[in-house]
């Protein structure tokens, strides 16, 4: 799995990963994060015929997507997906190479054992799983399952945790709520792929829903609340951006105004730290995909400022591009940052 696809004319040698890559990798390949209802009974046939070459993630979603009443249904259809994907695997038939990195979003706590336990040795095809409205009330619990469930599997695993509930949202309990998650998953830390962020669900609480002419940044209320989220979690964690809600008219696929919102959009998540995107459609992965790759300026500087890194008698240059300034202690971070993301996704020309 690779992400040569988006980026034809890259002057670095883009690195092919899988899931069992490391997680210095997976925490920036996850990128534009599909999500599916895990009713869906043709994503072994889509990966298999590998009929999206922009699906490099998904998720199988076993909250919002589905009906309360069909739980056991859709945790029968992921276990068959799974095991299709597997048997496919056993058999020669398809490479661990080409599978995209597969999670799955549970509902409730104990619902990740349940799933280990039928899915057997097709677990393995996944790489973790996503955890909804991961707040003060029920991160240990989790936590706790899921380091048990460590002791079952043969697999890497990992999680990505959202956050998106009421009390994080609002401000009298936010802080009290986000510190004592990111205190919670340390124990996991190196599980931890990514923090995501539940922007459709902040806006819920107060009934807003952005135009296509809108960000959510333009979102007072919500954007202050993702900064807190920034603030707290991105030095130690990859954070993702929330859902743009328009995608494609296939009926009209000439009309850019959602796509022209989406680009805004990515702007800002990227300005602002986050990395990747929730999709909720294909047609916004490329958008998605496209916003990682490095600027050939910004990739010439991050080299320039590790090639000081350690220097003792030079600390500032100017830089690459002749018009800026790069300092070995100040962006050192930013630099391997960009370093990491253009071994993924590539450098484009300015």
């Amino acid at each position: 799995m690779d992400y040569r696809n988006i980026n034809h004319n890259n002057s670095t040698i883009i690195e092919p990963f899988d899931k069992n890559s490391g997680k210095e990798v997976l925490q920036y390949a996850v990128g534009g994060l599909l999500y599916m209802p895990g009713t869906n009974t043709k994503i072994a046939k889509k990966i298999l015929q590998k009929e999206d070459p922009n699906m490099k993630s998904l998720v199988l979603c076993l909250e919002d997507s589905i009906g309360d009443s069909i739980v056991e249904q859709a945790e029968e259809c992921v276990k068959n997906t799974l095991a299709t994907l597997y048997n496919a695997i056993s058999e020669k038939h398809f490479s661990v190479s080409d599978l995209p990195l597969i999670f799955i979003r549970v509902r409730e706590t104990g619902q990740m054992t349940r799933i280990v336990k039928k899915c057997g040795d097709s677990i393995s095809t996944i790489t973790g799983f996503v955890l909804p409205k991961f707040t003060k009330t029920n991160a240990s619990n989790y936590i706790n399952e899921f380091e048990d469930i460590l002791d079952l599997v043969k697999t890497p695993l990992y999680l990505m945790p959202i956050i998106e509930s009421r009390d994080v949202m609002y401000k009298p309990t936010r802080m009290e709520n986000l510190c004592y998650v990111h205190n919670s998953i340390k124990k996991v830390a190196d599980y931890v792929l990514c923090i995501r962020v539940g922007g459709t669900d902040f806006c819920n609480i107060f009934g807003i829903r952005r135009p296509m002419s809108s960000s959510i940044w333009d979102i007072g209320v919500v954007s202050d609340c993702i900064c807190d989220i920034i603030n707290i979690f991105a030095t130690d964690y990859v954070v993702s951006a929330p859902t743009w809600e328009f995608f494609e008219n296939k009926d009209n696929p000439s009309e850019t105004l959602w796509s022209d919102g989406l680009k805004k959009e990515l702007f800002f998540d990227r300005l602002n730290g986050l990395i990747g995107k929730t999709c909720i459609h294909p047609t916004q992965i490329p958008f998605v995909q496209q916003s990682l790759i490095i600027s050939k300026t910004d990739y010439d500087n991050a080299k320039q400022v590790l090639s000081m890194s350690g220097q003792s008698f030079v600390g500032v240059k100017k830089g690459t591009n002749g018009n800026q300034m790069n300092e070995s202690k100040t962006h050192i971070n930013w630099a391997k940052k960009v370093l990491a993301l253009a071994s993924i996704y590539g450098v484009k020309k300015d």
